[in-house]
């Protein structure tokens, strides 16, 4: 072996040494990165979780106003209602806004098909379109009030009276 060969194998020895200790502080430094990551991940999870407490803390105390809220208005409209049915009149014209109690439509529902059919079709209560029958409620109605008479299969609804009210200047709000 000649001296530059020495040399050249020295270095070449030196390189891969150099190369090793840059390959090993290269992982270290990947390492201290993933323990940095691991303390990053944890505190992402920390946060989440005070969030989660906290949208938990907000939901609740909505949930708390609201019916808080609700229970005044329901109080406040069942005594105005109240005042409105007491008076006997349809539209109560008051400094502040109008009260007005509505009468709704009698209704009637159909609870079993199958009982209502033979006596719907026999009382002609029955709405037929090609190919299908249908209970016809008009025709129902108007026999229920005609003659008194509850068809089998069928539920009479009468018609509650609606109360409503608007302020001067609001639109008009209804309950029932």
């Amino acid at each position: 072996m000649t001296f530059i060969d020495e040399i050249l194998a020295e270095s070449e020895k030196a390189s891969a040494e150099r190369r090793l200790e840059m390959n090993r502080m290269q992982a270290d430094h990947t390492l201290k990165a993933v323990s940095i990551i691991d303390r990053i991940d944890s505190k992402m999870a920390d946060v989440n979780k005070l969030a989660d407490d906290e949208i938990q803390l907000i939901e609740q105390y909505r949930s708390n106003e609201l019916a808080r809220l609700e229970k005044q208005r329901s109080w406040l409209l069942f005594g105005l209602e109240t005042f409105a049915r007491s008076t006997g009149e349809k539209t109560l014209r008051l400094v502040h806004g109008v009260l007005r109690l509505r009468k709704g439509r009698d209704k009637v529902a159909i609870v079993s098909i199958e009982t209502f059919l033979p006596a719907g079709l026999k009382l002609g209560l029955m709405r037929t379109i090609p190919e299908t029958q249908t209970p016809d409620n008009s025709a129902i109605l108007e026999y229920i009030k005609r003659t008194g008479e509850i068809p089998p299969g069928t539920e009479f609804i009468p018609a509650g009276t609606r109360f409503s009210y608007s302020t001067n200047g609001d639109k008009e709000d209804e309950t029932e």
